[in-house]
């Protein structure tokens, strides 16, 4: 099992990505081949914005707990899974 932290991907939508751009790029990945996600220790799809938590990590090593809320609309799907490396490896070519 994977021994990072993170354990959410939040997939975002191609309008998702265009609206939050500027202010997730440091945090978005791209290049994966189920889209551009950012990596979250919680997600609460149950209001009226989903709240993400990201624990973010600054350059002295200290971390930081974000909330940020966004639209539905921008969320294409939450994937959680205890290795997500070996996850993706089942759907490599």
């Amino acid at each position: 099992m994977s021994k990072r932290r993170h354990r959410l991907r939040v997939f975002l939508t191609e309008t998702g990505r265009i609206e939050l751009a500027t202010l997730l790029t440091p945090w978005l990945r791209v290049g994966s081949a189920f889209g551009g996600y950012v990596e979250c220790r919680k997600v609460d799809l149950d209001n009226a914005y989903v709240e993400l938590t990201l624990d973010l990590q600054a350059d002295d090593d200290d971390t930081v707990d974000v909330k940020l809320s966004v639209p539905h609309h921008c969320i294409a799907a939450v994937l959680e899974t205890g290795d997500f490396e070996a996850f993706a490896a089942l759907y490599a070519d």
